[in-house]
């Protein structure tokens, strides 16, 4: 699955001033280190029990609101609604901005600029249930999908009324 790209690195869950940072989301959303942090008051998908240890997984959230795609490159989740928006896209960004959010292997999480959706899984991970590829897990909780990549720390909760980048 090739993912288009340019993200940003705002931290804010609300519309924030945007310094956009070019990507090339090949994996999943890796871009340059942000120098944004965020104030977290996002809701908290907190870890759950052992995650299901997968090599690769399209999944929804219950709701079907989220559609996530993991793999041992990366996390990326879309929303086909939600409450917030990631502010202006890049110059760079040609295709649709800030629908998703993603973490690669490198750098924090951000928005992702793409021409592509990963909404449509067949696959439900039920809330309180986890996934693993690797470094990367989601945790799927009735206040959003909390994807991390557990070895830098960096990662993102979302859902359809806010955002948190970490």
């Amino acid at each position: 699955m090739a993912l288009a790209g340019c993200s940003s690195s705002s931290g804010s869950r609300t519309d924030p001033a945007v310094t956009p940072t070019a990507a090339s989301n090949a994996g999943l959303g890796d871009a340059p280190a942000s120098s944004a942090s965020s104030a977290s008051s996002a809701p908290s998908a907190s870890p759950v029990a052992s995650p299901q240890v997968v090599t690769e997984a399209a999944f929804v959230s219950p709701s079907r609101n989220i559609g996530c795609y993991l793999s041992v490159d990366g996390a990326r989740c879309d929303l086909a609604k939600k409450n917030w928006s990631a502010g202006p896209a890049p110059a760079d960004c040609e295709l649709d901005w800030g629908f998703g959010v993603a973490v690669g292997k490198t750098g924090q999480a951000n928005f992702t600029c793409a021409g592509d959706t990963v909404l449509g899984a067949n696959d439900i991970l039920e809330y309180g249930q986890a996934l693993r590829a690797g470094d990367f897990r989601c945790d799927s909780g009735s206040a959003g999908m909390r994807c991390e990549n557990e070895a830098s720390g960096h990662g993102f909760t979302v859902a359809k009324e806010r955002y948190d980048f970490f």
